[in-house]
């Protein structure tokens, strides 16, 4: 499609409206309601144009570009128009440096101060510098407000955690309303009073916790002034550096860009990539400053002595780990590694367990991880899921199911996908805990009661039942899916809603069906994958696994082409062995409950942050954080992404692999792994078959992808184990004595987000 804008030819895409035709080409149209991945608004008419054909002016934003269309953006008409727009704008906004014939020697004096207290002008605002007003004034070149000034006097809301609310600053843009709900499906933030009176806020005035927000912080990214600014950077200078990262506090692998001084990060956004496309959580948008050089951090190396831990040189902590370690008894060392570490550690400690420790039990996710439930799966029945793994595709289903998942706190980015479906008509049920938000209702609940399997089982019996799938029934469906039946039949209430769930999940195609660990895992784990599989089998769904670890996915594929490094595998077996005092020595990298009782005779900590167990360690080791190592990550997707340490790690910490190498040589072992952390990437690539494409040198936009592994002949499967008849409970296997989280999750010194998880 070609147009004329300002005389020039310009092409752009079919839908695409005057305003996006117009940046494509380069041509400058100011707008402050506008903002990519929203409607349009047409709200602040800023961006009125002349069209060919149109008595009236036009928005830009909200105007379709069409096929020969004539275009012009800077009429003395329009220039005009824009000035007396931006006076009324500014009118109830602080603009005395706006207007000011002195502001260009002032902002060169002035440059580095971020002021805190009441906002009278640019320089005393912590947005001086990227606020989009500023931009505009200047691009429409508004010298002077003839208007009289009105300064509305609002309060400043600082009784939420992570950022302010200053609606003086507000020019009623909506883009953290519009947000708030079009993107994220919260519909926290409304247009409050009418007419002179309008502002932003909450209803009935609540406070955003009470209000259920989750702080995913996109209302502050949007936001064009200083009416919404993170409360951690409003008394700090302006950065001088910045520098990417992938996310390390979930499975989702969004890209942050951090804003940097000194060698300390103060702050951060998500970037417009996959899979986030520049939206965030609550954890990646306000936790990696704590998490980097916050309270809490491991920054020496620490040896148990009489008067308990105390700080010592590494040279002495690595001697006194080699000496306990090496006073184990054959076959009772147990190494806990984590999963959210980059690849290249990741090898390291997988050599340090298998060869060195020579550990009869190690683990990196509780019972394997969804990846482990996959593998298991395939062991069963002889082909693996025909998983589509890509967030991107959950938006364009025409029905979902998330079975027992928590999406919006576990999995945000899936989350954001579902919206976008359900917002264009697909169908959502939720099976367990649902999400509740304005966005996905009315949404299908199924209660999973006690036994999760026998559910799944009721709904497979109510697809087989459902008007127009009799044709599509596969061989030996019907007799194993009533046998199911019988075994737990429903109630009456519960039977409803498995028929209302099959209603919409038949009439909604494509579907999706998302799970993650907490649903395929424990004793009920195998027989729920199962019914899952044939569930999304009937209806002709693709399975979406969901990893809840940063890098999951990625030492799983590592662990595959290594082999298995130890006798017995899993967190729940590690627990067990602890209480059985099979174990003399442990090795602590990753997530475990606190020890307590079950403490062995010697135990080494190596980890970034201060907890419970470090406290209780022998010996404990700082580990330098995601920021300060860098490395290789792949998402749940399979998105591979590598990049460079953005800052230097903090007092003595260094990272994992490069402390176990150091103390593999005191074993024995100098031989563990190269010094140079991409000839570790170039062993990798050589073991892991997905990979061997993979360049790190040459990063795509979009990262590099896992490329698809063939699924084989999918077919309805039997059911790994039988259901329980009603009252009797399954077996328990070993149990934790309460879910592990990341280490990353515990962050010491984060009070906003554990009074966030409080008041939850």
């Amino acid at each position: 499609m070609r147009l004329r804008i300002n005389g020039r030819e310009v092409e752009c895409r079919s839908g695409a409206t005057i305003l996006e035709a117009a940046r494509a080409a380069g041509i400058v149209i100011p707008s402050l309601c506008d903002h990519p991945g929203l409607e349009p608004f047409a709200g602040c008419r800023v961006c009125l144009v002349e069209v060919s054909g149109r008595r009236d002016f036009a928005p830009a934003c909200a105007t379709p570009a069409a096929e020969g269309q004539i275009v012009r953006t800077r009429t003395p008409e329009i220039t005009a128009l824009r000035k007396k727009i931006l006076e009324f704008i500014l009118a109830q906004h602080p603009y005395a440096c706006l207007v000011c014939p002195e502001k260009r020697s002032c902002d060169d004096l002035k440059s580095t101060i971020r002021k805190t207290g009441e906002v009278t002008g640019c320089v005393l605002c912590p947005n001086n510098g990227g606020c989009e007003l500023q931009k505009v004034v200047e691009d429409v070149g508004l010298e002077r407000v003839d208007l009289p000034a009105s300064y509305r006097n609002l309060d400043v809301h600082k009784e939420d955690p992570f950022f302010d609310r200053d609606y003086n600053l507000c020019i009623l843009c909506g883009r953290c309303v519009r947000v708030c709900e079009e993107v994220r499906g919260a519909a926290v933030l409304s247009f409050i009073y009418r007419g002179g009176q309008t502002e932003v806020g909450t209803a009935l005035g609540r406070t955003l916790l009470e209000t259920g927000c989750q702080f995913c912080g996109a209302c502050v990214d949007v936001c064009p002034t200083g009416a919404l600014v993170e409360r951690a950077v409003r008394p700090q200078s302006r950065p001088t550096g910045a520098a990417s990262v992938v996310c390390p506090f979930c499975g989702q692998g969004c890209v942050l860009g951090l804003n940097l001084r000194e060698g300390q990060v103060l702050d951060d956004k998500p970037l417009r990539v996959a899979p986030g496309g520049g939206q965030g959580c609550v954890k990646g948008r306000f936790l990696v400053r704590p998490a980097v050089s916050g309270p809490g951090r491991i920054l020496a190396p620490h040896v148990r002595k009489n008067t308990g831990l105390e700080p010592v040189s590494l040279e002495e902590a690595l001697d006194r780990a080699a000496a306990g370690l090496r006073a184990a008894g054959r076959g009772r060392t147990a190494l806990i590694a984590p999963s959210q570490v980059p690849l290249e550690d990741a090898y390291v400690f997988h050599g340090f367990g298998r060869d060195v420790l020579k550990a009869v039990a190690m683990s990196a996710e509780p019972a394997g991880g969804v990846e482990g439930a996959l593998a298991a799966f395939e062991a069963r029945h002889g082909f693996a899921l025909p998983a589509a793994r890509e967030l991107e595709g959950i938006g364009s289903c025409g029905s979902i199911l998330a079975w027992n998942v928590n999406l919006p706190e576990d999995h945000p980015i899936a989350w954001l996908n579902v919206v976008r479906a359900v917002r264009a008509g697909a169908g959502f049920v939720a099976a367990g805990p649902g999400p509740v938000s304005p966005a996905v209702g009315p949404a299908v609940h199924i209660d999973l009661e006690a036994h999760a399997p026998a559910s799944a089982a009721r709904l497979a019996a109510a697809l087989l039942a459902a008007p127009g799938q009799a044709a599509s029934r596969p061989k030996g469906s019907e007799e194993l899916v009533r046998k199911a039946a019988e075994r737990r039949p429903a109630s009456r209430k519960t039977g409803r809603a498995h028929e209302e769930a099959a209603a919409v999940l038949v009439a909604g195609r494509p579907a999706a069906v998302l799970f993650d660990a907490a649903a395929v895992t424990g004793p009920a784990g195998a027989e729920t994958l199962d019914w899952l599989w044939n569930i999304a089998h009937l209806i002709g769904a693709r399975l979406v696994p969901l990893a809840r670890s940063a890098n999951e996915r990625g030492v799983h594929e590592l662990g595959l082409a290594l082999g298995p490094p130890a006798a017995k595998l899993g967190l729940a077996a590690v627990w067990a062995g602890l209480e059985a005092r099979s174990f003399d020595a442990l090795y602590l990298a990753g997530p475990l409950p606190d020890l307590g009782r079950f403490k062995p005779p010697f135990v080494v900590c190596q980890d970034t942050h201060w907890s419970r167990n470090a406290e209780r360690a022998d010996v404990v080791l700082p580990a330098a954080t995601f920021a300060e190592a860098g490395g290789t990550w792949v998402n749940t997707e399979g998105r591979v992404r590598t990049y460079a340490p953005a800052v230097v790690a903090a007092g003595a910490a260094q990272t994992d692999g490069a402390i176990l190498a150091a103390l593999a040589a005191r074993l024995g072992h100098p031989e563990l792994a190269p010094s140079d952390r991409a000839a570790i990437l170039g062993k990798i690539r050589e073991l892991v078959p997905a990979l061997r494409d993979y360049d790190a040198s040459a990063p795509s936009q979009d990262g590099f992808l896992f490329p698809g592994r063939p699924a084989g002949a999918p077919r309805f499967v039997p059911v790994a184990s039988p259901l329980p008849r009603r009252g009797r409970k399954p077996a328990a296997g070993p149990a934790l004595p309460k879910e592990a989280l990341r280490s990353f999750d515990l962050i010491a010194g984060s009070r906003g987000f554990a009074r966030l998880r409080r008041a939850r």
